[in-house]
């Protein structure tokens, strides 16, 4: 599968902080069910488009 990029190339864009980000999600997220994930500010859609490849559960 290909992995999906930002839209746009967005000066102080999420997309370089997507680890730290992570960092800061329940241990517990993947498993679970049902969640609604919100993005506010997609910007160019690096933190969008990462959190709906890597968990299948939103």
């Amino acid at each position: 599968m290909a992995k999906a990029k930002p839209f746009v190339k967005w000066v102080g864009g999420k997309g370089q902080l997507i680890d730290q980000l992570e960092a800061l999600l329940p241990a517990d997220f993947d498993t679970r069910e049902n969640v609604t994930y919100i993005e506010p500010f997609v910007g160019g859609g690096a933190v969008l488009f990462h959190m709906l490849q890597v968990h299948p559960n939103i």
